[in-house]
């Protein structure tokens, strides 16, 4: 229930149906891709530690895009 009511939070209401649209099949996509491409580099290079760096990256550049986004409303 947090995704919703984040994105209505920062973006309004005017388009949450599309910007849910967009955010939870971009969520879908990674939660179905990143395990195969954790197995693949597993299998590719004989460690996990190519797999958890990747996550790391992949993690790191969700902080970034986080900490660009609209900061809100601002309380009056």
């Amino acid at each position: 229930m947090i995704v919703p009511l984040m994105t209505a939070e920062i973006f309004g209401t005017q388009f949450l149906g599309r910007l849910l649209g967009v955010i939870l099949t971009a969520g879908s996509v990674a939660e179905a891709v990143a395990p195969w491409l954790v197995a693949h580099l597993r299998d590719t290079t004989g460690s996990y530690v190519a797999g958890f760096v990747a996550l790391i990256g992949m993690a790191f550049l969700g902080a970034v895009a986080i900490a660009a986004m609209p900061k809100g409303k601002q309380a009056a």
